[in-house]
């Protein structure tokens, strides 16, 4: 048996860059593909998410996507994990010989470099925003590192390909050179190569990269010795912030005069304010019987995704 036939990869987003790369790693015959990610699939990205169609809107992309990769491999093992957050990095990706991270933010990019770098697995990222693309392959040992090259998160809000627009060719280009990279690390070959793609001239650039000394991560007096919560967990949730939430009133029986008799009402909003306003819209009256002075009445339970109450946060 072959080191790729035995070979354990986990794909960290399951998004533009996750899904070729997936796609390449099930033709090639790797043993076991982990997908992590907690996204739905959206509409506006199945021009770049090829695993998806629009049958597939709505749903998880983790479920999704081990459907279509079982009928691709059928031998192939498939597992699915939410998303790499700080408290299951590490058990997550020692549990792998190799790391593919093609996520969408800079925390979950430097949180996937950090606890490969502490667990001594390989890894390779990937990015790809506008005309151009990236991907780097880090060895077990860690160095050269991502953090060789990008020292530590950047302050404030990053633009995404959401924000700034990816065409949707580049990332099938990118995904299939990561999943390239991946490869070759798993013959113990390629670490530390750096591969630049131009889509607006098809300009593609590979080159080794050297170790900075002074990398926290990899460098002579590293620093970073452990998954610190805090250095990753204000940008992880930042993206969340701009979402809107899909939220379900259950309106008790006194109030249901305003919402013609439903026991249940629906509204949507990126906060709970923006959430009573969408509802008042809808059911006139209703805002007055939500709120008090000191905000959500306590007879009100309000609960985001079906799962816990909401009201104190």
């Amino acid at each position: 048996m072959t080191a790729r036939l035995r070979a354990r990869v986990l794909v960290v987003g399951m998004g533009g860059l996750g899904c070729p790369a997936s796609i390449a790693l099930a033709r090639a015959g790797v043993g076991t593909l982990g997908i992590a990610d907690d996204d739905d699939v959206d509409i506006s990205n199945l021009h770049r998410q090829i695993l998806y169609g629009e049958s597939s809107v709505g749903a998880p992309k983790v479920e999704e996507a081990e459907r279509v990769l079982r009928a691709l491999a059928p031998k192939m093992e498939v597992e699915r994990h939410g998303r790499l957050l700080p408290e299951n990095a590490l058990s997550l990706v020692s549990s792998y010989d190799l790391v593919i991270e093609g996520s969408d933010n800079f925390a979950t990019k430097f949180l996937a470099a950090d606890a490969c770098m502490l667990q001594s697995t390989p890894i390779v990222h990937g990015a790809a925003v506008r005309w151009h693309g990236t991907a780097l392959s880090v060895g077990a040992s860690g160095g050269p590192c991502y953090r060789c090259l990008f020292e530590d998160l950047p302050a404030g809000a990053q633009e995404g390909c959401n924000e700034a627009g990816v065409i949707g060719p580049m990332v099938g280009v990118v995904g299939a050179i990561m999943a390239d990279l991946a490869l070759r690390s798993l013959e113990g070959r390629g670490q530390g190569t750096l591969a630049t793609f131009d889509g607006s001239t098809g300009v593609l650039r590979s080159r080794c990269i050297a170790r900075r000394r002074s990398c926290a991560l990899c460098g002579d007096a590293r620093s970073i010795s452990g998954i610190e919560e805090s250095r990753y967990v204000a940008q992880l949730c930042a993206p969340l912030r701009g979402h809107v939430m899909d939220t379900i009133v259950r309106i008790p029986a006194p109030l249901r005069t305003l919402t013609a008799g439903k026991e249940e009402v629906s509204g949507s909003g990126t906060t709970l304010a923006e959430l009573i306003d969408d509802l008042e819209k809808k059911h006139p009256g209703l805002r007055d019987r939500l709120l008090d002075d000191k905000g959500v009445r306590r007879f009100v339970n309000i609960f985001l995704n079906e799962e816990d109450d909401i009201r104190f946060l």
